[in-house]
């Protein structure tokens, strides 16, 4: 008598039983989660142009301070939408107003993994994905703090 196996026998094979699993992340080693990263300089100036030209103004003068802002769902400031979208390897602003949009690359995306890293260096699981999945369901957000007296930066944060 012949012994049977799930391949040949009356058993029934489901593809889960091959399919690669996710890798698990413990994420009680985060530790520090928040931190300041402000856009690069060579982006032009993109706070600068979000503060001219979405700011509200305070005294005559442009501030630019904003909620946290995430990848999942859109922020209403000043009237127009602001979204985080990750694309080509940058971390960008998409402002939206009604039907028409405009991305603003701000950050790279290798300079905030490397910055999330840094900050917790117990992790070695920060990667480029890992930055791009956090962003994507919302979970790590940006806030601007431009006031009228002087540029406070962006600080980044894990929810």
């Amino acid at each position: 008598m012949r012994t049977l196996s799930i391949f040949d026998g009356e058993f029934t094979a489901y593809p889960t039983i091959f399919k690669k699993s996710k890798p698990v992340f413990d994420e009680s080693l985060i530790r520090n989660k928040s931190f300041c990263l402000s856009p690069n300089r060579k982006k032009r100036g993109s706070v600068t142009n979000l503060k001219n030209n979405l700011g509200i103004k305070v005294g005559g003068v442009s501030t630019f301070k904003t909620s946290f802002i995430s990848g999942k769902e859109k922020y209403l400031y000043n009237g127009h939408y602001l979204k985080l979208k990750v694309m080509d390897k940058s971390v960008s602003i998409v402002i939206s107003e009604g039907a028409k949009s405009l991305k603003l690359d701000c950050w790279d995306l290798a300079e905030v993994t490397k910055m999330f890293s840094i900050k917790n260096q117990k992790c070695n699981f920060i990667t480029d994905t890992y930055i791009i999945d956090l962003i994507e369901k919302g979970r790590l957000k940006v806030k601007f703090k431009v006031g009228a007296d002087k540029n406070h930066g962006t600080d980044w944060k894990l929810f």
